[in-house]
């Protein structure tokens, strides 16, 4: 099915998420009014504990959500790929529950400089912490040494990691992003579409760095400090479980991309 035409759509991936939903939509919901988006796709991963009643009693409310029940958790990049592939807007917004546009009118400035740009196929905003510090996610594609020694912590090799994240140079102005956070992607639908979407091989983790390099390959991906969003950071690879999918996660990439090791 393919829904209604609009100048931009999102679409956020749910996964037991009872406890924060509601309050979550509550903020998001009204931002995506007041910036016209009217294709809001939530696309639920099987959730167990909840969520999908909580979603389905926003939905007799709130008539614009697109809800997207799925029988079986594939992955983050499986679910937007459901959205992507059934929007009829312009431009799509990938983005996370716990992500929040900062500016009110946001979105709509995004679009405008979309549509001036034109040779811009990804949109990367400055991503920032509830208290404002910056999150440093303007990254250089990865090579084996600098995602095994972020593993090892922050006073490993810090030259190393600091040059990994642009520490000196990589927020106080726009430039071509090598590698950008999945948290909250600006995309121009008809080149990601070109490109497959997300890589649906990846079950968590990578597949943002994988779109980034595939959408670059054939176009351009751009950071713009113009544009703050507020991430919650909740970083699940922090686990062993999570530590598990990020290396099957980068043993994926590496197959697919080439095993550089420094």
């Amino acid at each position: 099915m393919i829904y209604s035409s609009s100048d931009v759509s999102v679409s956020i991936v749910t996964f037991n998420n009872a406890d924060i939903l509601k309050a979550r939509l509550d903020i998001l919901l009204p931002i995506f009014k007041i910036n016209r988006v009217t294709d809001i796709f939530i696309i639920d991963n099987h959730s167990t504990d909840g969520t999908v009643d909580i979603l389905k009693h926003i939905y007799e409310v709130e008539p614009q959500l697109k809800l997207i029940l799925l029988d079986k958790n594939k992955g983050f990049g499986y679910g937007h790929n459901r959205a992507i592939r059934q929007t009829n807007s312009q431009y799509h917004i990938v983005m996370n529950l716990d992500t929040t546009p900062k500016q009110k009118n946001i979105i709509r400035n995004m679009i405008q400089y979309m549509d001036r740009h034109q040779d811009i196929d990804l949109l990367s905003p400055l991503v920032l912490f509830p208290d404002r510090n910056i999150q440093h996610l303007t990254r250089n594609e990865p090579t084996v040494f600098d995602l095994a020694i972020r593993f090892l912590g922050p006073s490993w090799f810090t030259k190393r990691q600091e040059k990994f994240v642009h520490l000196n140079d990589g927020y106080n102005r726009e430039q071509i992003i090598r590698n950008a956070t999945g948290c909250f992607m600006f995309l121009r639908v008809s080149s990601v579409r070109s490109i497959g979407g997300f890589d649906e091989r990846y079950f968590l983790y990578m597949e943002d760095t994988d779109l980034t390099k595939a959408i670059n390959q054939n176009g351009k991906a751009i950071f713009s400090p113009n544009f703050e969003v507020i991430h919650e950071w909740q970083r699940g690879n922090h686990s062993i479980g999570g530590a598990k999918l990020m290396l099957r996660s980068m043993v994926k990439y590496f197959n697919k991309w080439g095993w550089k090791f420094w």
